[in-house]
């Protein structure tokens, strides 16, 4: 690829789709938010509980459900990470006073990844409008609004949990990418892996969906009951006391050092995309997915990406979880200082 249009097209970011699937199902995102919460000081905790007391969906999710063994404290942060899934809208939805929160474009951005082979036929193309938003924009705003004490206890609130989510998203490597090919079916981008299927043990999956579930699968993120609310948070406390004492190689600890900026964050995911996601694990390319159209299942011919690329999906997904408890509890004690 050129590097003046590698460049360009790198950091030219916009939604390909009005919406799209979220990053880490419940039990990452708040195995991460787990992470998180254990780092922080009891002062921040208290700081952080008391604006979220102020959300509008305070008593009918973030402390709905919480069994009797848990602390509402932590059960209201933890859940704080998944009330932006929550309000996504779903099929003959009846919850407008709940789904207009929803801003499906702001959980992801595009970096156009382009297959090596076909560069030639995407050179000198724009691939994707950069007037659009993304995670980067709303990241930054919701910062703003939360650290701003100006701002109203509601939107201060409403601002922790996009916070605490988007700081998951951002860990996906699939929430940096939009894979380009000559082949039809990507030739204006696979939506950050929505579009392009695969096989896991004879499984077929969307490769972003794979990434979302890949440390611990969650079926329905739409059921509300309190036993699969109570399921959620013992497993991602489980995922988060495993995590807890993994050790970062070399490579990640300085990454966790130096890259202190969500573009930083989002251009490690992007690499990762590149070089881990869309690519087959014995190093012979990328991976030869093929394409799924919305609401159908992945084709029977979609290919095997094998026992290997699994394991080295898992250990990334490990890392970037255990990194964004880390980040969000930093960037949290930055934005409540005392």
């Amino acid at each position: 690829m050129r590097s003046g249009l590698a460049f360009v097209l790198a950091w030219t970011f916009v939604a390909l789709a009005p919406d799209r699937a979220s990053a880490w199902n419940s039990i990452g995102h708040q195995a991460a938010s787990k992470l998180a919460y254990d780092e922080m000081d009891d002062g921040l905790k208290v700081r952080l509980f008391a604006i979220l007391k102020s959300h509008p969906h305070y008593a009918n999710f973030l402390a709905a459900g919480r069994p009797p063994d848990v602390e509402e404290a932590e059960w209201v942060i933890m859940r704080a990470s998944i009330w932006s899934d929550w309000i996504r809208p779903r099929e003959k939805d009846p919850r407008p006073e709940i789904t207009k929160y929803n801003r499906g474009e702001e959980h992801y951005i595009n970096i156009p990844f382009i297959d090596p082979k076909d560069a030639d036929a995407f050179a000198g193309k724009t691939l994707v409008n950069p007037d659009f938003t993304n995670i980067l924009c709303s990241l930054k705003q919701r910062c703003n609004d939360l650290r701003l004490r100006t701002a109203s206890a509601e939107d201060r609130a409403v601002a922790a949990c996009w916070v605490f989510h988007l700081v998951g998203d951002i860990h996906q490597p699939l929430h940096n990418v939009a894979y380009f090919a000559s082949k039809p079916a990507f030739k204006d981008g696979d939506q950050g892996g929505n579009k392009f299927g695969v096989k896991v043990n004879g499984r077929g999956w969307k490769l972003h969906a794979y990434w979302d579930d890949v440390l611990a699968e969650d079926a329905s993120y739409t059921d509300d009951s309190p036993e699969r609310q109570a399921r959620i948070h013992k497993a991602a406390v489980d995922l988060a006391v495993k995590l807890r004492g993994l050790k970062l190689s070399d490579a990640d600890a300085e990454k966790l050092s130096k890259n202190r900026t969500f573009e930083s964050w989002s251009q490690e995911g992007f690499e990762l995309a590149k070089t881990v996601a869309y690519q087959k694990a014995d190093g012979t390319g990328v991976l030869e997915g093929v394409e799924v159209k919305f609401n159908q299942p992945v084709p029977e011919d979609a290919p095997e990406v094998g026992e290997k690329y699994v394991q080295l999906a898992r250990a990334t997904a490990e890392v970037r979880i255990v990194l964004a408890g880390k980040r969000l509890a930093e960037r949290i004690k930055v934005l409540l200082p005392k």
